[in-house]
């Protein structure tokens, strides 16, 4: 389970919540601000939305927001659209009707004043006041109407922010792939913005996205890495929000231990620093890892503390959860009549929000206390909803992690442009320097000096192309665009050899085209050509990069994967087969489907590449025997 979802997706962005909701007239109502403050006003004004508020931690955040309102030069009314433009997130907001209503004035206002960055700005403070209120899918509507009225702005790191706000709320309802593209492109976005470093921030909701499609390892060194962090830069609200994530990723792995752990220190902090929404958000969690050992009567404890928490801060948002987990305790102790009631209770509030995981959670907690009622019929029913719930989830976590390779391929990609293009910024700026620094007199054998440097450049680049194109030439198959049977071998062989001094996981797959033959006869050679094209195409785009296809002759490839494991390389190969059975060739024949057998085999210690490759060729056999268009190993 997760914290709430507006707590989640908000802390940094909007920090909607504590302390008292005045009037809107009770916001304003300080002595008018002389004109002189209005630099004043501006200085502060730039820390709030400027690159420096995506750090600052959240008191310093809140703080600049109630120096502006003694700021602001009474009858300015440009500074006024700006100012309510952003109070809308102050933690003054405690009725979220009244925030949204404030929010809608300020939307207003910025609209009629044609100001863009507002308008933005308080639709911010909208999606996290429509969310609170209607829920996760309709405040991903919202957010949309955010990144649409950004995308084409200059607004870079606000669009940069609506994007990573939109991708955590879409992170929430289970769509990892496309919050992965959202933050991937907030990461762009803040580069374009000139923020040359990583957002904290951004970089945890990254960490949650690996959580929540089992990459746990992944998200537990940044976790663990910014709790440290945050201890030491004193930001004590975020290192709560970290130590939280991490004992969901701890329960969620079976650590059941290092998840109470967890929610303990982050309840332990909270406790310190008297902060009421964040005490409740541990609670929770450590409810939810007290239920996961058995000890009911505790977790109810924990729980009843956990509701009056949030109720005296009227945050409602988590009461489809708490209904849940006091279900859950209850029918642990027995008590299933009673589990049901809670149950009952949760299940419009989860349905509401979308979540479609804490769904199969409920229906599977209901079906238990169902049959243990004697309800069969009931009980089935529920049964059969969480196990249609959870086949869909766990196609959609392997579709995730698909694109998950896509996506650290495109930010490794993104990653190494950048720096190619800022060490050529930086290499011009010195070779500009140091030409300004020559006398008049010098220029002529400058130019003449890059003339010929420039023409010597050009023959040894025209040398080290055709050098290039000759390697390709011998390395690449050239049907297929694959690696050459050599250029495979040799690879294998490399591969191999480190993998047995460095101690890690290697595995080869060797593919066959199943009854390609066929195609050759019936279609002719230039359809079996084409066939072979569009499958290494499909294959690699199933690939991770580090693994290398090559054509090993006829319909057979080979895939050499460093740092797979057999399980790793089952996943691989699965992938290659569900790609091959999606190939359509409607140019050749509609109705042609191909399928493929794969034989995999996991370097041992005392192998040579040869012995590797006979196990393969082995598996390959066997799944050709076993009927073809399968995996062997």
């Amino acid at each position: 389970m997760g914290t709430a979802p507006w707590l989640r997706n908000l802390l940094l962005l909007l920090a909607l919540l504590p302390a008292a909701a005045p009037s809107f007239a009770s916001l304003l109502d300080t002595p008018p601000a002389p004109p002189q403050k209005a630099a004043q006003f501006d200085a502060i004004f730039q820390n709030v939305v400027g690159p420096s508020s995506m750090d600052a931690p959240y008191e310093t955040y809140n703080t600049w927001l109630e120096q502006l309102r003694t700021l602001l030069p009474p009858g300015d009314a440009a500074r006024e659209v700006q100012f309510r433009s952003v109070y809308c997130g102050s933690p003054r907001w405690k009725d979220a009707q009244q925030g949204l209503a404030y929010t809608d004035d300020a939307l207003r206002r910025a609209q009629a004043a044609r100001d863009i960055a507002s308008q933005g700005r308080a639709q911010f403070c909208r999606v996290g006041f429509v969310q609170l209120l209607h829920g996760t899918r309709q405040a991903i509507s919202e957010a949309d109407k955010l990144v649409a009225l950004l995308q084409d702005s200059g607004e870079r790191q606000l669009y940069g922010e609506a994007l990573m706000l939109r991708g955590g709320l879409l992170s929430d309802i289970g769509e990892e792939a496309k919050a992965l593209i959202d933050f991937q492109r907030a990461r762009a976005a803040f580069r374009d913005a000139g923020i040359d470093h990583e957002i904290d921030y951004l970089q945890m909701k990254i960490a949650v996205a690996y959580r929540r499609i089992g990459d746990f390892g992944q998200a537990e060194r940044y976790f663990t890495g910014s709790v440290a962090r945050q201890q030491d830069l004193g930001d004590w609200e975020r290192q709560v929000s970290d130590l939280i994530q991490l004992g969901y990723l701890y329960e969620e792995s079976g650590e059941l231990p290092k998840a109470r752990a967890s929610f303990e220190r982050a309840l332990a902090v909270a406790l310190k620093h008297e902060s009421g929404l964040n005490i409740a958000s541990a609670r929770l969690g450590l409810a939810s890892a007290q239920i996961a050992q058995g000890e009911f009567d505790s977790a109810l404890t924990t729980l009843a503390q956990a509701r009056a928490g949030y109720a005296a801060e009227q945050v409602t948002a988590n009461e489809g959860m708490l209904q849940l987990m006091e279900g859950e305790a209850v029918a642990g102790k027995g008590q299933h009549l009673q589990a049901l009631a809670h149950f009952r209770q949760a299940l419009p509030l989860i349905e509401k929000d979308g979540n479609q995981r804490y769904l199969a959670m409920l229906y599977q907690a209901q079906s238990a206390s169902e049959e243990a009622l004697g309800r069969i019929g009931e009980a089935l029913a529920d049964y059969k909803r969480y196990a249609s719930l959870q086949a869909s989830l766990q196609a959609k976590m392997r579709l995730e992690q698909s694109h998950l390779l896509e996506y650290e391929y495109e930010i490794r990609r993104r990653d190494f442009e950048n720096q190619r293009l800022r060490t050529e910024a930086l290499a011009r700026r010195q070779q500009l320097a140091a030409l300004e620094r020559e006398q008049r007199w010098q220029w002529l054998a400058l130019t003449l000096g890059v003339l010929l440097l420039g023409l010597l450049a050009t023959l040894a680049w025209r040398q080290q192309r055709r050098a290039r194109r000759l390697r390709t030439l011998a390395m690449t198959d050239p049907l297929t665009g694959a690696a050459s049977r050599r250029a495979i071998e040799k690879t294998a062989a490399s591969a191999l050899e480190v993998a047995q001094r460095q101690g890690k996981p290697l595995s080869l797959l060797l593919l066959d085209l199943d009854h390609f033959k066929n195609v050759n006869d019936r279609h002719g050679h230039a359809a079996g050509d084409a066939v072979l094209r569009d499958t290494v195409q499909a294959w690699q785009a199933q690939l991770r990069d580090r693994d290398v296809l090559g054509r090993i002759g006829g319909e057979e490839f080979a895939v050499v994967c460093a740092g797979a494991d057999l399980a790793q390389a089952r996943m691989i190969a699965q992938r290659l087969l569900d790609a091959t059975r999606a190939i359509r060739l409607p140019d050749i024949d509609p109705a042609l489907r191909m399928a493929t057998s794969i034989g995999i085999a996991e370097a041992r210690a005392d192998d040579t590449y040869e012995s590797l490759f006979a196990r393969a060729d082995a598996a390959l056999y066997r799944a050709k025997q076993q009927g073809r268009d399968r995996v062997a190993d």
